[in-house]
C-alpha cells in the first residue's frame, strides 16, 4: 500500500510533464519553443515514471527473473533519452538557427533572428 502511493507520486507528475510537453508540441508557434517543449519536461516525466514504474516492480509479491529483466531495459531506455535528447535538440536549433526557421519578425526578438554573416554563404572571390 506504502509503495503503491510511493510509486503514484512519482508517476502522476511524470505523466502530467510529458501531456504537458505534447500539448506544448501542438501549440507553440516557432521552432524553438517547440523544442523545449519537447526536450526537458518529456524527458523529466519519463525518468519520473519509470522511477515509480520501478519502485512499483520491484515491491510487487511476484518479483522475479523476468522483472528484472524488465527493470534493466527500463534503465536502458532512460539512459538512451538522457543522451538523446540533449543533442537532438541541439542539432535541430542549430539547423533552426541556419534556416531561419524562427517565424514571423513580429514574433522575433533581437537575439533570435538569423545571423546576417555566415562564412559559408560568403562571396569566395570578393
Amino acid at each position: 500500500m506504502i509503495t503503491d502511493i510511493i510509486s503514484l507520486i512519482f508517476i502522476l507528475p511524470g505523466a502530467f510533464l510529458v501531456f504537458s510537453a505534447a500539448v506544448g508540441t501542438a501549440r507553440f508557434n516557432s521552432t524553438l519553443a517547440r523544442v523545449h517543449a519537447v526536450t526537458k519536461p518529456q524527458t523529466t516525466g519519463l525518468v519520473l515514471m519509470i522511477t515509480g514504474t520501478i519502485i512499483r516492480v520491484t515491491t510487487a509479491d511476484d518479483f522475479g527473473v523476468h522483472e528484472k529483466g524488465d527493470i534493466g531495459m527500463m534503465v536502458l531506455l532512460v539512459l538512451f533519452a538522457l543522451m538523446t535528447s540533449p543533442v537532438t535538440a541541439q542539432r535541430v536549433g542549430r539547423i533552426a538557427r541556419r534556416e531561419g526557421l524562427y517565424g514571423g519578425e513580429e514574433q522575433l526578438s533581437r537575439n533570435d533572428r538569423p545571423a546576417s554573416y555566415h562564412p559559408r554563404r560568403m562571396n569566395p572571390k570578393g
